[in-house]
């Protein structure tokens, strides 16, 4: 069946199913929000208001300095190194406004892994937190590029006062930039006079070459343009629209293209309220959704398994809250089932890529299936191909699952061999994701596993993600990570590794086998059942799975 007629009777009635949106850049987003409503509040950064006309003023500051004091050209890099602050929204949109290219870093990386990033993307200027300057440091030591200019921030530049929630620890780093011509203070650039630029930006120009997590061999860079991050901001914002001048609460890293996309430039594109949490403390969110009455939220299922864990009636008040949602990982439905509860909420589940600037798939609000990412939004044409013969497959067969789409990016940066990620079908260019899938008579999709995470044992094809899926309805479980190992007999055997409940004791979990023989074929029940106190995970709260042994 064609893919515009598969998941047309769960299309949301009130929207069209194709979408056309203005062709303009991503800086324009901010200019037009900002004079819209300059006194409306942009960012609320632990208790302290930026107005979007204070916004647009120090992105215009930031901006002309690059221009004027750096000589920064037309279409060079820029990396972006820091936590979630008003100085990564900032010099996000003031790269932008000189018609350069943002490269974002996660700040977490440490120096062999930065130093990558900063010579495959050839960066002309970098700014950076001041908690990591050091870092930063070393791995331009490492490349050679010691003479590559810095803007060094301080997280507490915006604090002009506290409140009762506490403070992340970077906040206690301070820059010392004396006798250093190298570095430039953010704040002495935003107190002195604004210089000149011009913004001219075609909306086919790239505009942002965000990283991949390197999970299978050395980070790519997505080349992306205007065009294709505008492509999600657009339809993100008409999929799951919110009022103008309501709050979103932003608590996914903005240098990531999920958080960037769903908790920063869909809300800027909207002239919505950032409530901007640098680090993730459940603590400080249940405050900001009761103060500032948050209507919408994207997370990832960790922190909504520390809402539904530590919410009290009494001390809470999360009522306002009208669409939450979020990607990554599959959603337990135990979890999602106690978040319903105390909110009367769908979880909405979603699915992308680095490579498509976040969502293709979105789950329809007023349709939602557990465990599904949903349908395929505007424009967006995703089929299920057979692994090895790359023909087009079926409902309920699993295959690869490829994507043509306005917001695929044009292809990895410096990678000779652009063509082996790509497959032609019907006259369209689709990118191989490399995720294994299938979609259902109603056309919602599910995310099987990753292609290259697949278990053989004794020729039997297991997908982890569905045992681990299917463990998570037994109770005690907190966290579970399968995985293939080595074995004479079969080749690789399945092994769970379980992190329990604190109230459920190891002897009961550890005696999975019989519970799991009536829900699962007896080839994927797992050999070995192992107990840990926890597993290791990524700044998304994607668990590592290559990291477990």
């Amino acid at each position: 069946m064609s893919f515009n007629k598969r998941h047309k009777e769960f299309w949301p009635k009130e929207l069209p199913f194709y979408m056309d949106f203005k062709a303009q850049t991503l800086f324009n987003n901010l200019s037009l929000s900002a004079h819209s409503d300059p006194k409306s509040d942009a960012i609320i950064f632990y208790e302290n208001k930026i107005s979007y006309e204070e916004l647009f003023t120090h992105v215009n500051k930031i901006a002309g300095f690059l221009n004027v004091k750096l000589k920064i050209s037309r279409g060079d890099r820029i990396a972006i190194i820091m936590q979630n602050c008003p100085q990564f929204i900032i010099s996000y949109y003031a790269i932008l406004g000189v018609n350069c290219v943002i490269v974002p870093v996660n700040p977490m990386l440490q120096v062999d892994e930065i130093s990558f990033i900063l010579r495959d993307s050839n960066i002309k200027a970098i700014f950076a937190a001041s908690d990591i300057l050091n870092t930063v440091d070393n791995a331009l030591k490492k490349i050679n590029c010691i003479s590559i200019p810095i803007i060094s921030i301080n997280y507490l530049d915006y604090i002009k006062k506290r409140f009762n929630v506490k403070l992340p620890k970077e906040f206690k780093n301070k820059c010392n930039n004396k006798n250093n011509i190298r570095k430039k203070k953010w704040k002495d650039i935003v107190e002195s006079k604004a210089l000149n630029f011009h913004h001219d930006n075609k909306p086919d120009e790239v505009c942002i070459i965000p990283y991949t997590s390197g999970s299978t061999g050395l980070p790519k860079g997505c080349i992306h343009t205007h065009n294709t991050v505008n492509a999600v901001i657009n339809a993100y914002a008409k999929w799951l629209p919110i009022p103008k001048k309501s709050r979103v609460l932003t608590t996914l890293p903005l240098f990531h293209v999920t958080g960037m996309q769903n908790s920063m430039n869909v809300p800027i594109f909207n002239g919505n309220t950032i409530v901007l949490m640098t680090r993730w403390d459940i603590d400080t969110a249940l405050f900001y959704i009761k103060k500032y009455r948050i209507k919408s939220w994207r997370s990832i299922t960790a922190s909504i398994i520390d809402l539904v864990g530590e919410f009290k009636p009494i001390k809470h008040n999360i009522a306002s809250l009208s669409s939450v949602g979020g990607g990554g990982a599959s959603m337990p439905k135990s979890i999602a089932l106690k978040l319903k509860k105390l909110t009367n909420l769908d979880y909405i589940e979603a699915y992308g890529l680095t490579e498509t600037m976040a969502p293709t798939h979105i789950n329809p609000p007023h349709k939602t299936k557990l465990g599904s990412i949903g349908i395929p939004i505007f424009n967006v044409d995703a089929r299920i191909i057979d692994i090895d013969k790359n023909i087009e497959l079926g409902v309920n067969q699993v295959g690869e699952l490829i994507i043509s789409s306005p917001q695929l990016f044009l292809g990895y940066l410096n990678d000779q061999n652009n063509n082996k990620y790509f497959i032609s079908l019907d006259n369209k260019n689709f990118f191989k994701t490399g995720d294994l899938a299938y979609f259902d008579k109603d056309g919602y999709f599910f995310v099987v596993d990753r292609l290259k995470r697949m278990i053989n044992s004794s020729g039997y094809k297991i997908w982890p993600a569905e045992i681990e899926k299917i463990l998570h309805n037994f109770e005690g479980i907190k966290e579970v990570c399968v995985i293939g190992v080595p074995d004479l007999r079969s080749g690789q055997k399945v092994k769970a590794i379980i992190v329990p409940e604190n109230s459920h004791s190891e002897k009961k979990i550890i005696n999975l086998k019989q519970w799991c023989s009536s829900r699962m074929a007896k080839y994927k029940i797992p050999k070995i059942f192992e107990i840990r106190k926890s597993l290791p995970k990524n700044k998304m709260g994607k668990i590592m799975w290559r990291e477990v042994k």
